[in-house]
């Protein structure tokens, strides 16, 4: 049995490798790390993806330990785990894009079979492998200057039975925020969404950042993940009662007016009300040129960590309650 260009091993075991998407001389030059879990009992194909942004360490190293420690005696199906997407990127230490192209791959599904190298990519991951599962967990954390609070995010289908598929994913992970999108009201290109969108149950789960392997932060993903596959039946054992998560209205993300220094006056999980100063922009000499504040009342989920700052880069985004 294949998955795509994955060879899954027999019942009861774990095969771990790599493959390459053949046929393409542009994605042939790269090879994709992959663990490949095949259970002795019957149960769902769960496919759980990292480093899509490959400087979201977290993640990725989350998914490595989650493919080295479950058991093939605990599976029930299949589960394939894929540790680095942004394959080009991850030596190159690539914020947000993909260095082959300059591409955020987050942004670029469903693809195109005759596209640029992102396109093409995730054409072939979305078609060969993605839609072959019936489930996806998508592993992020902060960027290389990003800071956040774990949350979890998921787009409705308005298909109610994949919806709760959905839903009880993300109520298992632990988080204590969720972003809830409409298929109206979501970034475009996401793994996540058009994963959705094809009948996978998808969802996205962050944790941790700043470039840093934190170990508190990588047990979250770990922790969150062996709880999900328990609540899918995709491992044996009770799953935990976790708390579900309280999900924001929208999801606002903060843009600078200028070029400038970024000084951030607040923090991750802060609360804060609309119209608050959220921070200031000056220029290199520290005269002020912007004052920043708050579009809706919310917490905090992320903050650029980073304080130089072009005209219209991201800052902070707020997750409206």
């Amino acid at each position: 049995m294949n998955i795509g260009p994955i060879a899954i091993p027999p019942a009861g075991e774990r095969a771990a490798g790599t493959f390459t998407f053949a046929g393409d001389a542009g994605l042939a030059k790269y090879e994709w790390p992959y663990v490949a879990i095949a259970g002795l009992m019957a149960g769902p194909t769960v496919v759980i993806t990292a480093g899509i942004h490959a400087a979201e360490y977290t993640g990725i190293e989350a998914a490595i330990r989650s493919g080295r420690t479950t058991s093939p005696d605990s599976v029930r199906g299949t589960i394939l785990i894929l540790p680095l997407l942004n394959r080009p990127g991850f030596y190159e230490r690539s914020i947000y894009v993909n260095p082959e192209d300059g591409d955020n791959l987050n942004r670029l599904f469903p693809g195109k079979a005759d596209g640029t190298w992102g396109e093409r990519f995730a054409h072939r991951l979305l078609t060969e492998i993605i839609t072959k599962c019936d489930y996806s967990i998508d592993l992020h954390a902060g960027d290389l200057i990003e800071d956040l609070v774990p949350f979890v995010s998921y787009r409705e289908t308005l298909d109610a039975a994949l919806d709760a598929r959905i839903q009880g994913m993300a109520n298992a992970y632990g988080a204590r925020w969720a972003v809830k999108t409409a298929p109206t009201g979501e970034r475009p290109g996401t793994l996540m969404a058009v994963a959705a969108q094809n009948g996978v149950a998808a969802m996205v789960a962050e944790s941790g950042g700043r470039g840093q392997l934190i170990e508190e932060d990588v047990a979250r993903h770990v922790t969150g993940v062996t709880n999900i596959l328990r609540t899918i039946g995709a491992i044996s054992g009770r799953p935990a009662r976790v708390v579900p998560p309280t999900i924001v209205k929208s999801f606002e993300w903060l843009r600078s007016p200028v070029e400038g220094i970024f000084h951030s006056h607040v923090r991750v999980n802060q609360m804060v009300k609309a119209r608050d100063l959220l921070g200031d922009m000056t220029d290199l000499l520290g005269e002020p040129i912007a004052a920043l504040t708050a579009p809706v009342s919310g917490v905090v989920l992320f903050i650029v960590t980073s304080p130089a700052i072009k005209k219209g880069g991201l800052l902070l985004a707020i997750g409206a309650l």
